[in-house]
């Protein structure tokens, strides 16, 4: 009864966002600062910004944690991008979950050297795959069980890490470029409510992805 009565009475704080019906937050995987904009491993992070410099609406902040900042979009879109290097990304997410975020909601976005850049992948679940980028976000939140978009680098070379952390050639930035509308086809069918395994079957298609390659 006591227990009851705290609940009814002690003040709630807030949650710093609450997701509308049909609304993502997006998380784009990188590292932080400009000289890591244009690297290999930012495609994530570099492909949304590239949409939210198409549209006119722009990026508002919403909230900031300790390891992120939360942005407004649009009416469809939230952005959680960490402040950390990319192997701590999952210490973010884990911040918005314990302030409401649920992990369903949530769409991973990032780099992965085994697919051809131009290309992309839809997975529901699952490992890392070695990307210590997506294994920070399992850590962080204890769970394979989240939607993730992967966006080819490939074909890479080595050493994998200075591959992964130089920077375009003005012929990958092309494919890039071209990228864009597949990336945004994408995003519309997610706002549209289409269901995840569908969609997966969709994005998975050699087709989904043709135009980014010429």
């Amino acid at each position: 009864m006591l227990l009851h009565l705290l609940k009814k009475f002690w003040p709630q704080r807030k949650p710093a966002f609450e997701l509308s019906p049909g609304q993502w937050v997006l998380l784009p995987l990188g590292n932080p600062g400009g000289e890591y904009t244009l690297t290999r491993h930012n495609l994530g992070r570099l492909m949304v910004q590239r949409w939210v410099n198409g549209r006119a609406a722009g990026a508002a902040p919403t909230h900031k944690y300790r390891y992120g900042t939360l942005y407004s979009l649009d009416d469809s879109f939230l952005a959680l991008v960490p402040s950390t290097y990319m192997n701590h990304s999952g210490v973010a997410l884990r911040e918005a979950m314990e302030d409401g975020l649920p992990l369903s909601r949530t769409m991973v976005i990032y780099d992965d050297k085994d697919l051809p850049l131009g290309t992309g992948r839809l997975s529901l679940d699952g490992g890392s795959g070695g990307h210590r980028g997506l294994q920070g976000i399992i850590d962080g939140t204890g769970s394979e069980g989240f939607a993730r978009l992967r966006l080819g680098i490939g074909p890479f070379a080595r050493p994998l890490k200075d591959w992964v952390l130089g920077e375009w050639q003005n012929e990958e930035l092309d494919i890039i470029e071209k990228m864009d509308g597949p990336f945004a086809n994408f995003l519309s069918l997610l706002t549209k409510g289409t269901p995840l395994p569908t969609l997966q079957s969709q994005v998975n298609a050699k087709e989904f992805w043709r135009i980014s390659r010429g």
